[in-house]
């Protein structure tokens, strides 16, 4: 097998011509617009300490959530340019920019995942703030059990419906940080150890393949995007 050798320069940003496209098909990720009195303006209102706190804590997470979507959005438009350079899913067949195209790709398909994950927990804090929960900060955990807590059942059944539709990216997600790779074949033999039998698996497809990946970020800011607008309803 003879060696590939990758050069810096073969790393090209997005064009502008590149992006108009994905920009078109790239949902709008809402924050949900919490207005805040600056400090100056509480201390001298007739508002209580709490609704004081309240406020404040909204407006400041409502930042953060900006700034996590917009992350979220670029990284979804980076992988989303590297896929349409293309690249056959047969690595026998790649020619030296497949493997540029393909390594873009994984890199921000993973990291897509990641931001994805820091979103749902940003909202989880926006959540706890909106409703008085008092959870602290680092206990804070966007599943089931935390959404059981929410009073009105219609944001309640929003969050619901997204966490089901959106099993499968979580699943990616744990699988690229807590796992084996989702994106390259498994190679690993098996081994039971009571009769001491080895197996040894083909890894042909024992992977998700590009298109797989692609299609599930498709599909899953879509539906943060739906749920961002819906709660934006149901939260003012």
């Amino acid at each position: 097998m003879s060696n590939i050798i990758i050069k810096a320069s073969d790393f090209q940003y997005p064009t502008r011509e590149e992006l108009k496209d994905v920009y078109k098909n790239t949902p709008d990720l809402h924050s949900f617009g919490f207005p805040s009195d600056g400090p100056m303006e509480s201390m001298f209102s007739d508002r209580s300490i709490t609704d004081t706190y309240r406020d404040n804590n909204l407006n400041y997470w409502d930042g953060v959530l900006l700034n996590r979507n917009g992350a979220l959005s670029l990284t979804y438009q980076n992988a989303v340019v590297n896929y349409k350079r293309g690249f056959p899913e047969d690595l026998t067949l790649f020619e030296h920019n497949h493997y540029v195209n393909r390594l873009n790709f994984d890199y921000y398909a993973e990291i897509f995942y990641y931001h994805f994950s820091t979103v749902k927990d940003t909202i989880a804090q926006i959540i706890n703030i909106y409703y008085c929960f008092n959870i602290p900060t680092k206990k804070i955990y966007f599943n089931e059990v935390f959404i059981k807590k929410i009073p009105n059942e219609s944001v309640k059944k929003v969050i619901e419906n997204f966490l089901n539709k959106t099993t499968l990216a979580k699943e990616y997600r744990d699988s690229f940080t807590h796992r084996t790779p989702i994106n390259y074949p498994d190679t690993r033999c098996s081994v039971d150890w009571k009769t001491s039998e080895i197996t040894y698996y083909s890894a042909k497809d024992s992977y998700v393949k590009s298109p797989m990946i692609k299609a599930n970020m498709d599909v899953t800011i879509e539906l943060l995007a739906d749920m961002l607008n819906e709660l934006k309803g149901l939260m003012p």
